[in-house]
């Protein structure tokens, strides 16, 4: 049997005391972010789990009275480390850890590329390790994947991870987002937009990405409705945008995600002058920064609430009749690529 990590090894590890290293793990605010991340970081290298003994006792001796539980948790990564995917999950993934640690959940992550482990075995290696919730990452699954027990667990996903309406879902609020960057660029004198989609967005996001985008349109009568969405393939050249850009000469450009600032100036489109840039979706680290909505740590913290909610209550997929959706608001962020 592997040995208990305990505070007192964190703390050896990072040089600090037991009590900051407990302070640390529940996000008290006596300790500075940086040494609360810090170690934080260190005790899930370490594979460190709360011992729920402790952590009902120092719950009912807490001011606010809240129960602590102890739970484990299993990362399902489709990809390796170096995939565009994984990348993209990781800043979620972040805040996803440490809001779990705070309810006292520890995390397993487990690479499933590639079909190296079939459905069945994938399923007895979590009820072996006693994992109660899933949360599914971001890239390219296996087709064998839709065979797993889902059944047996709560599971949660997110907007890229779709295995059909059994699984509850968290996704990034597109039409509030699109909401906010219209109320944003409608004050000031542009009138032909032009949109541009990820050819790798799921079919659901870009249909809400889409229908948002063509509402607000209606409502502005003022606005040009006539340039077509651009769809932008990753690692793509300038010549396919420079071309639309050229053709159809939108007076600002709203892109679902970050594109590489250069390819932007290869294509022809200089901001934030003559031509202003606003990203719907920013979760991912930039040359510049771009203005537009970030979702910062609202999608992860989001999403270990519900996991922990539905592990806390009993509400296994097997469980639930109707699954459901929840949307989480960015916020919006000035950046360079656009004057106001």
């Amino acid at each position: 049997m592997s040995k208990r990590i305990t505070l007192k090894m964190i703390a050896d590890r990072c040089g600090v005391s037991t009590a900051t290293v407990s302070y640390a793990l529940r996000r008290s605010s006596r300790i500075p972010e940086s040494t609360r991340n810090r170690i934080v970081e260190v005790a899930q290298s370490l594979g460190y789990r709360p011992d729920p003994g402790l952590s009902s006792l120092a719950a009912r001796k807490s001011r606010n009275g809240t129960v602590p539980f102890y739970a484990s948790v299993a990362v399902l990564h489709p990809n390796a480390p170096e995939s565009r995917g994984y990348k993209l999950f990781a800043p979620h993934c972040k805040y996803f850890r440490e809001k779990s640690l705070e309810f006292g959940c520890s995390i397993t992550d487990l690479q499933v590329e590639s079909d190296q482990y079939r459905p069945e075995r994938l399923a007895q290696i979590l009820r072996t390790r006693a994992i109660k919730g899933i949360l599914l990452g971001w890239g390219h699954w296996p087709e064998s994947i839709r065979n797993f027990p889902w059944e047996e667990f709560a599971v949660i996903s997110t907007e890229r991870t779709d295995f059909g309406p059994s699984i509850d879902k968290v996704s990034m609020n597109h039409f509030h987002a699109l909401d906010d960057i219209f109320a944003k660029l409608s004050p000031l004198p542009y009138r032909r937009y032009g949109l541009i989609l990820h050819d790798d967005c799921p079919e659901s996001t870009r249909n809400n990405i889409l229908g948002a985008y063509q509402a607000n349109l209606f409502e502005r009568p003022i606005l040009k409705g006539d340039v077509p969405p651009y769809n932008y393939h990753l690692g793509e050249g300038p010549e396919g945008m420079r071309r639309w850009f050229e053709e159809y000469s939108p007076e600002v450009v709203i892109s679902h995600r970050v594109i590489d600032p250069e390819l932007f100036r290869q294509a022809g489109i200089q901001f934030p002058l003559p031509t202003p840039i606003v990203v719907i979706e920013i979760d991912e680290e930039s040359p510049i920064e771009f203005s537009g909505i970030y979702t910062g740590s609202a999608l992860g913290r989001t999403v270990a609430t519900l996991l922990a909610r539905q592990i806390r209550t009993g509400e296994i997929q097997g469980n639930i009749h109707r699954p459901r959706l929840t949307l989480v608001n960015g916020t919006w962020r000035d950046g360079v690529t656009l004057q106001i």
